[in-house]
């Protein structure tokens, strides 16, 4: 028998730490693409949008769909990207608002609703003819791909685009996303003992949450601090480090029961040393919707 071969400490070491710059630099690229399309033109950041919503949709089908094989399956998959790449673009109409004519919002609207209203009809009609197993559970899962991953992308759009009108909201979503996240990382490694959610993510806990929302709220008490948007009192930014730090322990543990019921570590390779696109932008699926609601009461209540 071959004798085992045994591993040194300082190889393993030098393994980690590759593991480790790999992480790092993949991380920085990945956050100064979105930092870049927001200090940019609004449509840099939609075109991202779109971008990172078909490569996510294409990931979910790799997922939870078969290898498309027939003709059929293949317009399948065809229709479930085009109408994911499509969504986010939609915002651009509101880019630019004071150049929306009546007509040209009519136009916008209309395509709207020519996207809602074609995308199911034509699932469900390529439904009828898609001869695998379970055609209606592969419709089923097309359409929540499209509502789990495209229209918080479409909404995130949308929130950049009224940064314009409220300043460094879209920014500070991004920002507090990321602190909860370090921050629950940090507080959960190190003091962390209370499981939060076991059954979806061992390592969880009330104390890394807790640390997570502290370095939320202290985003926001330092947005409002700097002025960064003077229609925001330290109520509503704190508010909104509440939102973002509830809405983003909720989408990073939905993408853990997705995976777990999958049995797959990462929903893909696409980035070194954090997965693929749907691994990094599964909190802000949950919470690009749940902010907008928040800064649309905000608004009335200002009223």
């Amino acid at each position: 028998m071959r004798a085992a071969t045994a591993v040194s400490p300082v190889n393993l070491n030098a393994v980690k730490m590759k593991k480790l710059l790999t992480r790092s630099l993949s991380g920085i690229v990945y956050v100064a693409l979105i930092v870049g399309a927001i200090l940019g033109d609004p449509v840099w950041f939609t075109v991202l949008m779109s971008l990172f919503s078909a490569i996510a949709v294409l990931e979910f089908r790799k997922l939870v769909m078969p290898p498309a094989g027939s003709i059929v399956q293949k317009a399948i998959a065809a229709t479930d990207l085009l109408t994911a790449a499509a969504l986010p673009l939609v915002s651009l109409g509101f880019t630019y608002t004071e150049a929306l004519s009546e007509r040209n919002f009519s136009i916008i609207t209309a395509f709207i609703i020519v996207i809602f209203a074609a995308y199911p009809l034509l699932r469900f009609t390529l439904a009828l003819y898609d001869r695998s197993e379970r055609p209606f559970a592969m419709a089923a899962r097309s359409v929540m791909s499209i509502f789990y991953i495209s229209i918080p992308l479409t909404l995130a759009s949308i929130i950049n685009i009224a940064s314009s009108a409220f300043s460094w909201l879209s920014m500070m979503m991004f920002i507090m996303i990321w602190l909860n996240d370090t921050g629950a990382f940090c507080t959960g490694s190190t003091m962390g003992r209370h499981k939060m959610f076991e059954r979806l993510s061992p390592k969880k806990t009330w104390e890394g949450f807790a640390g997570g929302l502290f370095f939320s709220l202290a985003a926001g008490a330092v947005a409002y601090m700097l002025h960064l948007n003077p229609d925001f009192s330290l109520a509503a930014w704190l508010g909104m480090g509440v939102v973002a730090a509830i809405f983003s322990t909720w989408g990073d543990l939905f993408e853990s029961l997705l995976k777990r019921n999958l049995g797959v570590k990462d929903s893909g390779k696409l980035i070194p040393g954090h997965g693929g696109i749907l691994d990094r932008i599964d909190s802000l699926l949950f919470v690009a919707p749940a902010l907008l609601l928040y800064l649309i009461s905000v608004y009335y209540i200002a009223q």
